[in-house]
């Protein structure tokens, strides 16, 4: 008899179990998306507006139930200016967007275009609505120096003595060209080997010709040399 009853009980939460999901199930099939709601990071920056990411993700049928935010993550990082993207439904029935916008280290204006170099050294297209402030590079970078030239701007901006200086990297048939904000002369260093220690040399040099206000005593440095610069 307890055994009976052990087991009617068993299947009478099973089935209310079952037809309690089913019920649940349709509830969820009926809500419907509320708002959709943008977070866009560095907020300082908008190289995309919240509402076009809110027109990428867009709903067709905001009365599904199961929203595929894989595909819509996927649709948004498609993006140029967007470098990672989480979509998900709150409790309030909002689909929420959280954007992280690319990180732009240069710009580059080759000889038929401008545009931004990312992080992974990726071209990315002006934005309408930002301009975000970093070093200027002039000239085509051809594929054989791409890397030394990324290297060279990160070096920079990883430096906040260097990143606060220099203002153009200037490519040439005649070699790399350095611009800072207060010297008068072009700063010519070589890519290849000792960078470290030709940057080295440059920080040195400014601190000494800004400190004695000889700001414009030279038209060219050259920091190629090892351990010696050559001021004309």
């Amino acid at each position: 008899m307890k055994n009976t009853i052990l087991i009617i009980a068993t299947i009478s939460i099973i089935l209310l179990t079952i037809v309690l999901g089913s019920y649940f199930d349709a509830l969820a099939g009926k809500e419907k998306i509320q708002a959709t709601q943008v977070h866009i990071y560095p907020m300082a920056k908008t190289f995309i507006m919240p509402k076009e990411v809110a027109k990428l993700i867009k709903i067709k049928d905001s009365a599904s139930k199961k929203i595929d935010v894989i595909s819509l993550e996927k649709s948004l990082e498609q993006n140029d200016y967007i470098r990672n993207a989480e979509v998900y439904k709150d409790l309030n029935g909002h689909l929420v967007a959280e954007v992280d916008q690319f990180r732009p280290i240069a710009r580059i204006f080759d000889h038929t275009s401008s545009y931004y170099l990312d992080e992974n050294g990726i071209r990315k297209p002006l934005s309408d609505h930002y301009t975000e402030k970093v070093v200027l590079v002039y000239g085509s970078i051809n594929s054989g120096q791409k890397n030394k030239i990324i290297n060279l701007i990160k070096k920079i901006n990883q430096d906040k003595f260097l990143n606060d200086i220099i203002s153009e990297i200037h490519i040439k048939d005649n070699g790399i060209w350095l611009k800072t904000g207060q010297l008068s002369a072009d700063i010519k260093i070589d890519l290849k080997e000792n960078l470290a220690e030709q940057l080295y040399k440059l920080k040195a040099i400014y601190t000494y010709l800004v400190k004695r206000q000889l700001k414009n005593k030279y038209r060219q440095i050259d920091l190629r040399f090892e351990n010696q610069a050559v001021c004309k």
